[in-house]
């Protein structure tokens, strides 16, 4: 169980699949707590790009800094309609980061305390590590576009191997 610092990948290129592990890891979750699939490769601009890039074709190479890591094949999204639960899995998942090759993890429907709108929260691995550290809380201006959302997204390494994924998930509950 560990979360320390390491490199961001974010977008690198444009995936033709969704990354096995990406997806080895959502059908655990599925398994483990009924959480649906809802989606992994989509090739677009993140959702919170200005809307003059969200317009544009992803192949306009003024998309690519905007570039969702969907569009990678590895990021994908997993919902369950309780945010309770919701949160208690996105505070597994990031306290097992290393272990999970996950870069980076967002929970759209956290509220923070004396918050009036559930922004959300967002763990990323190059902020830092520890249970809580890499978790940034969001606000009206900050957030990941989707306040209030019933989903996690994930987005796993480049590198990660569904093998250990698995083995690791199910020896660690």
């Amino acid at each position: 169980m560990t979360n320390t610092k390491r490199p961001y990948t974010g977008f690198d290129k444009v995936g033709s699949a969704t990354h096995p592990a990406a997806k080895k890891l959502a059908e655990l979750l599925g398994k483990r707590w009924k959480m649906n699939y809802m989606g992994g490769l989509v090739v677009r601009p993140m959702r919170s790009a200005p809307a003059s890039i969200q317009k544009l074709p992803p192949t306009d190479p003024r998309v690519k800094p905007y570039m969702s890591v969907h569009a990678s094949g590895r990021a994908v999204d997993v919902g369950l309609p309780d945010a309770k639960k919701l949160a208690k899995i996105f505070d597994y998942l990031v306290a097992n980061a290393d272990e999970l090759y996950l870069e980076e993890v967002h929970n759209y429907s956290w509220r923070a305390p004396k918050a009036k709108k559930a922004w959300g929260r967002g763990y990323r691995c190059s902020r830092g590590g520890g249970a809580t550290l890499g978790v940034v809380a969001w606000d009206a201006k900050n957030n990941g576009g989707t306040p209030g959302g019933l989903w996690l997204h994930f987005e796993v390494s480049p590198n990660a191997d569904p093998v250990k994924l698995e083995e690791y998930f199910r020896a660690n509950k």
